[in-house]
């Protein structure tokens, strides 16, 4: 477009009206088509739709003053909307909150999750992280099938370790070692020990 057809504001901008946006600065306002002249406008701040270039909006006069009020029409409906403000943005409801879309995508650098209750059904769920840390009074898992994977492994009790299994296999490559004050092994039917070597006492 000629920057000669280019205009700040003049001393009577149009009260209300449309335009077209063509062109986005980097301080954040937007030079709009009204009739064939540039205009330059602020966004006011309950306009969280961000506009894009070829969008339709709503103008507003103030004071002398040419605000952006709200997008009409998208030039590109089927492209990412975005939705921003330069503050905290703080989403309430007295009834349910929902969200729904075929994918769902979070991205934040810290982010903290208060949940009274919380309840998820799913078919999967994964998870890639460098370190987990859980917190808790009591844990519980019923699992029809558990596999578990890791060069090291520690597990300390404090009081008592139980453990009920149908059949119990335990098997390493090279040592095993078990220390206690009292060790007690018994069985109803059959003990017994195989090795080339027996050591005992």
């Amino acid at each position: 477009m000629n920057e000669a057809n280019a205009f700040a504001l003049p001393l009577h901008p149009p009260a209300q009206t449309q335009g077209e946006v063509v062109a986005i600065q980097t301080d954040g306002t937007f030079w709009v088509a009204i009739e064939g002249r540039r205009w330059l406008t602020q966004r006011a701040a309950s306009c969280l739709l961000t506009p894009d270039v070829g969008d339709i909006v709503l103008l507003m006069t103030v004071e002398q003053q040419l605000w952006l009020l709200a997008v009409l029409t998208r030039a590109h409906p089927t492209q990412a909307a975005h939705l921003h403000c330069d503050s905290d943005l703080h989403l309430s409801s007295a009834g349910t909150l929902q969200l729904s879309s075929p994918q769902f995508k979070l991205n934040a650098a810290q982010g903290t999750c208060d949940i009274d209750e919380l309840k998820y059904h799913g078919k999967s769920v994964s998870a890639w992280v460098n370190v987990g840390r859980f917190f808790g009074k009591q844990c519980e898992s019923i699992w029809e099938s558990v596999s578990q994977f890791s060069q090291r492994l520690l597990r300390k009790t404090a009081q008592c370790e139980q453990v009920r299994a149908g059949q119990l296999d335990v098997k390493t490559e090279d040592f095993t070692r078990l220390h206690a004050k009292n060790t007690f092994i018994s069985s109803k039917t059959l003990t017994r020990m195989d090795a080339k070597q027996i050591h005992m006492g």
